[in-house]
């Protein structure tokens, strides 16, 4: 969201900042936060699988392609189902930045 590292984490001001407001609160490494974020990655692509797999239906998938204020492109896509209980589901697989790409006119 704000593009900061994972060393943010270790910065002094945050960790002053974690303990004011919480005196029992426990400071973690980069590599502690890393290492969280791809077993909750892990975790969830896991449950994703299975609600996937477990569905009763046909699976339809979308894209959406736009342009940041700043320029950069954005590419989504989705996937949309009905689960077992006949409830509309929606889940983004990817996410990712798209470089430009340069039109050729013949």
């Amino acid at each position: 969201m704000h593009n900061l590292p994972l060393s943010f984490v270790e910065y002094n001001g945050i960790k002053e900042s974690f303990t004011y407001l919480c005196d029992y609160a426990i400071s973690i490494s980069r590599n502690t936060a890393s290492s969280d974020i791809l077993k909750l990655h892990k975790r969830k692509k896991t449950k994703l699988k299975m609600l996937l797999n477990e569905t009763p239906g046909r699976i339809c998938l979308t894209s959406d392609l736009w342009t940041s204020i700043t320029t950069d492109g954005f590419i989504c896509l989705t996937a949309h189902f009905v689960d077992k209980a006949w409830n509309l589901q929606k889940r983004v697989l990817s996410f990712s930045f798209m470089p430009p790409h340069i039109m050729v006119f013949h």
